[in-house]
């Protein structure tokens, strides 16, 4: 009983000595107590025992990062992001001795809320989503379980149920009319955001950030070439353009209106590459599917070959230009007419009132917005958009409101929208602090459009009483 009670004592100091160092709600697993049980894992992905997202099974050393923790989300962590890993057979142990979890002694049961691939260091329980890099998608490949609940030392271990975060995407191409070699193709998808964060405890992924080109992964299956990458999960694909390179030309896909990209779903599309009499390019939609992680065939197209003078068949939509503002840090917040660093160099930009200006804030600090300053007057114009051949136009852009308090109310449609002059209609959208900083998707649609076209974005000192940032407006040409 002494021995009992000395072992008592220790677990309740240690204890105790862990809670009082919590930090960020993050705190380290309290040292072992003799007699105790360590935590062991199995997986299985969305049901399948013992699978993963690439080639449908765990690598050797593949690692996995673990919360115990009791109540709601991650608000009482008992062992911190604990790196466990598995020899390849979908079941985890400890990386290292110090990542060992153990079960309360007490019997209290406990919940586990576990996520790959392994980041050893987080921000608090946000985990940073970055799919630019398509070389490995093993390592943008976000799983997450939260499935493991009420657990104890009675326990016989706690199996994890993993589930995709984001969504993929694979073509299949194959040899048209007028393409007799695939040698050297790459595949480029653009007009995509690339960065997120995702809530490691609640488990939502949110503020999707940095549209740029993703260079697919190249492969074979078969006797045919595949293309895959993993995406964000997006209401709205239609926006997304892929091109297929050969050294010969340039194949261009647009997704249909009413695409979107779900979490934890493949999209397959079979692609035909094609020149057809003369080299006249075609793009043919032939079929498509969709599947969870798991597979969603999307469809089969024949894409013809892009040529300068190509005109879009009636109807068709086309993504023309996608203004990202650029990347990296903009510290010191340059106005518009000193700002370099445009992604369409070719239009012009300028400000009638030289109050808004390019910067980067916390929340997003490589990707570069255009910020319209709470009770001033301010404008974005730009100049020079080609539309050849184009009757109308659709006009897309984010909007993240600057409202910071807890009484902050707007509206997105405070910043007004003109093109060549004529005023458009922006649909009322409220805001309040629970938008902050958060960027929305605004759509203009039914637009007529001119050869070359000017498109003016407009905050008054009356209306945007809170500041407005801007961020990827996109250009789309309706034949």
């Amino acid at each position: 009983m002494k021995n009992q009670s000395i072992l008592l004592a220790s677990a309740l100091t240690l204890f105790m000595i862990s809670s009082s160092c919590k930090k960020n709600n993050t705190p380290d697993t309290p040292a072992p107590v003799p007699g105790t049980k360590a935590v062991t894992f199995s997986s299985s992905i969305n049901g399948q025992i013992k699978t993963k997202a690439l080639n449908d099974t765990w690598e050797a050393n593949d690692q996995i990062g673990v919360f115990m923790k009791t109540g709601t989300g991650l608000s009482n962590v008992l062992a911190s992001n604990k790196a466990y890993k598995t020899t390849g057979d979908g079941n985890f142990q400890p990386s290292a001795a110090d990542q060992t979890i153990y079960f309360p002694e007490d019997g209290k049961a406990v919940d586990f809320i576990a996520y790959y691939p392994l980041q050893s260091t987080l921000n608090g329980t946000t985990y940073p989503v970055d799919i630019n890099n398509q070389s490995n998608p093993a390592a943008i490949d976000l799983l997450y379980s939260n499935n493991a609940n009420a657990l104890s030392k009675t326990s016989a271990n706690a199996n994890l149920v993993f589930s995709h975060q984001l969504s993929k995407v694979e073509f299949t191409v194959k040899k048209g009319e007028g393409v007799t070699d695939l040698t050297g193709l790459s595949t480029t998808i653009s007009g995509l955001n690339t960065k997120a964060n995702f809530d490691l405890a609640t488990g939502v992924l949110s503020s999707a950030s940095q549209t740029a080109d993703l260079s697919a992964k190249i492969g074979s299956k078969n006797s045919d070439v595949t293309a895959e990458a993993i995406v964000l999960p997006v209401a709205d694909a239609s926006v997304a353009q892929i091109t297929f390179t050969l050294p010969g030309g340039k194949f261009k896909l647009s997704l249909p209106a009413g695409t979107k990209f779900e979490q934890g779903k493949k999209y397959t599309y079979q692609i035909e590459l094609r020149n057809g009499a003369a080299g006249t390019p075609v793009a043919l939609a032939i079929s498509a599917t969709i599947t969870n992680w798991i597979e969603v065939p999307s469809g089969s197209y024949s894409v013809g070959q892009d040529k300068d003078d190509t005109t879009p068949p009636t109807g068709t939509e086309e993504v023309l230009f996608t203004e990202t503002f650029g990347t990296g840090a903009a510290t010191n917040k340059p106005k518009i007419g000193a700002y370099t660093g445009w992604s369409n160099p070719s239009f012009t930009f300028s400000d009638s009132y030289g109050t808004a200006d390019l910067r980067t804030i916390s929340a997003y600090p490589d990707n570069i917005h255009v910020w319209f300053p709470a009770t001033k007057d301010a404008s974005l114009k730009i100049e020079g958009v080609n539309m050849s051949g184009y009757q109308k136009l659709k006009l897309k852009y984010d909007l993240a409101p600057n409202a910071n308090s807890g009484t902050s109310v707007s509206d997105f449609n405070v910043i007004t929208v003109k093109v060549n002059g004529v005023q458009i209609t922006v649909p009322s959208r409220p805001v309040s602090n629970a938008d902050n900083n958060k960027f929305s998707t605004i759509e203009l649609s039914d637009i007529p459009a001119l050869s070359t076209n000017t498109i003016e974005f407009f905050g008054s000192a009356s209306a945007n009483t809170l500041g407005m940032r801007l961020d990827n407006v996109t250009i789309i040409g309706i034949k």
